[in-house]
């Protein structure tokens, strides 16, 4: 059983992690930052977000209910990459993957990404997630 937790800094740290995603089958975002070009500058709009939505990996994010957001929202095919919203935001990122469950902070000063790989608590933010996408608005 692989129980690793890894702390991961700055922006290229945040970065490996979304790129892990794109290697693997399924990924599902609560993307609450609104602030997230501080840390890592235009990459997630310009480079990530094409190339996971080109690519096979099954996406559903939940994002601060915002007009950017809602546009973002609606360039997404509904079945394979789905978006919900939260009326609130915050500047961190909860990241699931195939297999791991990852919490992203983009606090500017002191960005990093925590990587867990235990099965247990894997579940456990996978059931979590589940619940906000059922309550997230349409």
């Amino acid at each position: 059983m692989n129980s690793a937790v890894m702390l991961l800094p700055g922006a290229e740290g945040i970065k490996s992690v979304y790129e892990r995603i794109v290697k693997g089958k399924k990924g599902d975002f609560v993307c609450l930052s609104t602030g997230y070009t501080q840390v890592v500058g235009d990459w997630y709009d310009e480079d990530y977000s094409p190339r996971l939505f080109k690519s096979q990996v099954v996406t559903r994010e939940i994002v601060a209910d915002t007009a950017d957001n809602r546009a973002y929202g609606a360039k997404k095919d509904g079945v394979k990459n789905q978006a919900r919203y939260l009326a609130d935001s915050a500047e961190s990122d909860l990241i699931l993957g195939d297999d791991f469950a990852v919490v992203v902070s983009y606090n500017p000063e002191n960005p990093y990404a925590i990587v867990i790989e235990d099965p247990a608590i894997v579940k456990s933010v996978k059931v979590w997630f589940d619940v906000m996408w059922a309550s997230a608005a349409r």
